[in-house]
């Protein structure tokens, strides 16, 4: 990118003005490439530079000039307002003293090298305005007429439609990736983790004590081409579930990359068993792809072809329909969307009953509702088959890193032979007893911590109308017995006023609607769900099923 002078470059325009430009003599302007410190909502100043954002990475909404950071140390990236930018130089001395700790004097170190090397070349480079994980093959920060940039982050994560087999398309699908596979050079090559995008709130992510990456080298996550209907490419483009699944794998290489040293798992003696896995959304892809890390022989199907890819490329095999897998493997294990998708794969065409015998068995790790996770269990057992309902504690975080918690119930053998993919998916499993046991202490872990969201809430409004400071509340909670990534996580999206879904507040919703259904048939008074559960339907009625359990709390700041 050229460089180009200007007078006052305290702004990115939105046009084809080039922000290179030469800083004034002002201390508050700012231009790509300057080293600075930067200031997250919560946390202490972090030494970073100023890079040019990549297409996919939306710069967001309001007046106030904002820029895009790279953190250093971390390898993360933030939008941050130029009111929360000093420059490194002047504040270096005043800044350090602020904020102590092994990382961020790694991060301080990384920052210096750069300027010892920059001072050494006598100049600021191209390179040195462009971050290290800056797409190789990303457009122009603004292309001239150009369209706005999608916000990959605001999409939702989650469809409610019934799944499919289409044996022909899943076919051809699999023979393109086998094609690409043999002629693309990129296989060869080593794949950069891609670094994850962050919002206003976020903080710079741990790394390891050694300045190295514990995690493995990350699974590979390279560009992809979008299909039409009718199977034609269409240069340019990508459809909606490549997006989803192009999302799903940065995510999963970002949070591997960045797990602290204490969380390393040990090694894993993975099964024997041949592993069927459905469903490769936004929880199913970093489940996916740690039972593959783990060592497991895994096979995949999904009723988008196209995001088998990945999971090929990182030594996966693809089954061309739901009864394929099931012929090809031993055990079974689905993640999707909700009963209606199960019901689908479980009982529809080509489904996992049409190939259920004996020897075979099948595991789902969805969160359904009791009738549904029964009348599957009677099925697969009907066919002689084995059956354990596995619903898990946790969402996408917790599934990148594997560490889930898993709520098994229903055939005991079957749990034991799944230890070694429960050690890979999560922290700890727990065997329940008899199939409904798993849904029923999954609905009353999700009652209790949508009980809890609702209070947080109130009391987030409530500092807001007695003229106290919210990010302050936050922070005091933070550093109180109520610490949890409940208040941290969710309080940074009210802070930010953003909720995209990690967990849909219609599910949370329905989950207070089933607990009370329970408490009902044993006879168990619930007040305080009964009175969340309508402040639930008011967000609802208020058209924000579709956004992040936490935006309960735009119902109580009117």
């Amino acid at each position: 990118m050229a460089e180009n002078k200007q007078s006052t470059p305290t702004k990115m325009k939105n046009s084809d003005e080039n922000p290179a430009s030469e800083a004034n003599a002002d201390q508050g302007a700012f231009k790509l490439g300057d080293l600075v410190w930067a200031k997250l909502s919560s946390f202490a100043p972090w030494p970073g530079r100023i890079v040019k954002p990549w297409k996919h990475v939306k710069k967001p909404q309001g007046k106030k000039s904002q820029f895009f950071v790279y953190f250093y140390g971390t390898e993360d990236h933030a939008w941050v307002k130029e009111d929360n930018l000093k420059h490194y130089a002047e504040h270096k001395e005043a800044m350090s003293k602020a904020h102590k700790g092994v990382k961020f004097n790694k991060a301080i170190t990384a920052i210096e090298e750069a300027i010892t090397e920059e001072k050494e070349k006598n100049k600021v480079s191209k390179a040195a305005t462009v971050s290290p994980y800056h797409p190789e093959d990303d457009d122009e920060i603004f292309p001239p007429k150009s369209k706005p940039m999608k916000d990959y982050s605001r999409e939702p994560l989650s469809g409610g439609g019934k799944l499919k087999s289409d044996e022909k398309d899943n076919k051809r699908k699999h023979k393109e990736v086998e094609k690409e596979e043999d002629s693309d050079p990129e296989n060869e090559r080593e794949f950069r983790s891609t670094p994850r995008k962050r919002g206003r709130g976020g903080r710079p992510p741990k790394t390891s004590t050694d300045g190295t990456s514990a995690a493995p080298r990350p699974f590979a996550t390279p560009k992809k081409r979008a299909t039409t209907g009718t199977g034609t490419h269409t240069p340019g483009r990508k459809s909606k579930a490549e997006s989803l699944s192009y999302l799903a794998l940065s995510l999963y290489n970002s949070y591997q990359k960045h797990l602290p040293d204490n969380e390393e798992k040990p090694e894993i003696k993975a099964t024997e068993k041949k592993i069927g896995f459905i469903g490769l959304g936004i929880m199913g892809t970093g489940m996916a792809m740690n039972l593959i890390k783990a060592g497991h022989k895994v096979t995949v199907w999904n009723r988008t072809a196209s995001k088998c890819e990945d999971f090929v490329k990182a030594g996966a095999s693809q089954a061309e329909s739901v009864s394929d897998l099931v012929k090809q493997t031993d055990i079974v294990i689905s993640m999707l969307s909700d009963s209606e998708a199960l019901r689908a794969v479980v009982f529809g065409e080509n489904g996992i009953l049409d190939a259920m015998q004996a020897d075979k068995a099948f595991v789902d790790m969805t969160t359904v509702d009791i009738g549904t996770i029964t009348g599957v269990s009677e099925a697969i057992t009907g066919k002689d088959g084995r059956f354990l309902e596995a619903p898990l504690v946790g969402s996408v975080q917790q599934a990148m890193e594997g560490s889930l918690v898993v709520l098994g119930a229903g055939d005991k053998t079957l749990y034991d032979d799944l230890q070694s993919c429960f050690e890979a998916l999560g922290k700890k499993s727990f065997y329940l007893g008899d199939v409904g046991n798993g849904a029923r202490m999954k609905l009353i872990n999700n009652m209790i911590t949508g009980s809890m969201m609702c209070c947080f809430g109130e009391g987030m409004s409530l500092a807001e109308k007695a003229g106290l400071n919210q990010s302050n509340l936050l922070d005091i909670l933070n550093l109180s017995m109520l610490s949890s990534p409940l208040i941290a996580g969710k309080g940074r999206a009210i802070l930010a006023g953003v909720f995209p879904p990690a967990f849909p507040l219609k599910f949370q919703q329905k989950d207070m609607r089933q607990a009370l259904s329970l408490a009902e048939q044993v006879d168990q008074p619930l007040p305080i769900t009964a009175a969340v559960n309508e402040l639930y339907k008011r967000a609802k009625n208020m058209g924000l099923g579709d956004s992040d359990m936490s935006a309960v709390y735009k119902s109580m700041s009117k």
